[in-house]
């Protein structure tokens, strides 16, 4: 077996594992698993990053972002639970007997996410003031720490888990499955036509410097079959209005791929900085849990606010 067929047989597995996990927590119809598994893949992140940081000696403040990125998926879950439950709180005695207490609150789950990360941001400078003026770090390196210490925490963990949102209609967690199997086929679409095409037309490669092996040919023929296949499992959603075939393939399909590209770009990106090639090797063939959910914080993020906006 050559060393590409074996890759994409890897690659092809451990995102079955992904899709699986996610879909059975959805057609199971059930909304702790569902945000068990987001808050899961959440931590997971979390830890590699810390992980990350820690071998490439990366000025930052590790503790801050790990806590952060383990505790706030959880906060948002449970926020969304106890705002969707049917369940009594509690229950009290009273002179004609128990009687049920319902927690009264309204959660929003964007301006949460919203505050909560301005919170983490504060924090994060009043630790880099702190460093400065008593453990002797330099203004270089207080600004570095920052600006790691956030981007960890933010991407993806952070936007990944506006996947969470969903929890306040079950039909919502359908349309961000099929979102996210667009987001992951286009990866293994773009490997598969980037082997078999790649550089056969068009010599200058798609990124040069940030991911050299990524081709032209894979990205047209990633774009063509992902939106042919997301065409096909559209039935899945229930977006509340009919979407066109112009409308699909012209404005919704392009927005997703662009947003997906930018995502495993991006994860490429940091990946170099930190001069690592994968982010862990839980998952053969493409790496730990942030070399799987990179493109999707993109995708799933953007498209939340889309449909609050709309």
């Amino acid at each position: 077996m050559s060393p590409k067929v074996k890759t994409f047989i890897e690659r092809g597995i451990s995102t079955i594992i992904l899709l699986g996990l996610l879909g059975g927590a959805v057609c199971w119809n059930n909304a702790i698993g569902y945000a068990i598994l987001v808050c899961v893949l959440c931590n997971l992140t979390s830890y590699e990053w810390f992980r990350m940081l820690k071998e490439r000696g990366k000025e930052s403040n590790r503790g801050l972002s790990l806590i952060a990125g383990l505790v706030y998926p959880w906060l948002m879950a449970a926020g969304m639970l106890l705002l969707n439950s049917e369940e009594p709180i509690a229950i009290i005695g009273g002179e004609d007997g128990p009687t049920s207490l319902f927690l009264a609150c309204s959660f929003n789950f964007g301006a949460t996410a919203l505050s909560l990360l301005v919170l983490f941001v504060l924090a994060t400078f009043f630790c880099e003031l702190y460093r400065m003026d008593y453990k002797g770090s330099t203004g270089a390196q207080a600004l570095s720490s920052a600006g790691m210490t956030i981007l960890s925490f933010v991407y993806p963990v952070w936007l990944f888990a506006f996947a969470l949102s969903a929890l306040d209609e079950p039909t919502r967690t359908y349309n961000l499955l099929w979102l996210i199997l667009a987001t992951k086929m286009s990866d293994i679409w773009a490997y598969v036509s980037g082997v078999l095409l790649g550089g056969r037309f068009i010599k200058p490669r798609f990124s040069p410097v940030v991911s050299p092996k990524k081709t032209w040919e894979g990205i047209i023929g990633s774009f063509t079959l992902t939106s042919v296949f997301s065409w096909l499992l559209l039935p899945i959603t229930d977006f509340g209005f009919e979407i066109s075939p112009v409308v699909f393939f012209c404005v919704l399909m392009p927005c997703i791929f662009i947003l997906s590209v930018a995502g495993d770009l991006a994860g490429s990106l940091i990946k170099r900085g930190v001069a690592i090639k994968d982010s862990g090797s839980l998952l053969p063939g493409i790496g730990g849990i942030f070399d799987l959910i990179d493109s999707p914080s993109f995708t799933v993020a953007f498209f939340t606010a889309v449909m609050a906006i709309i």
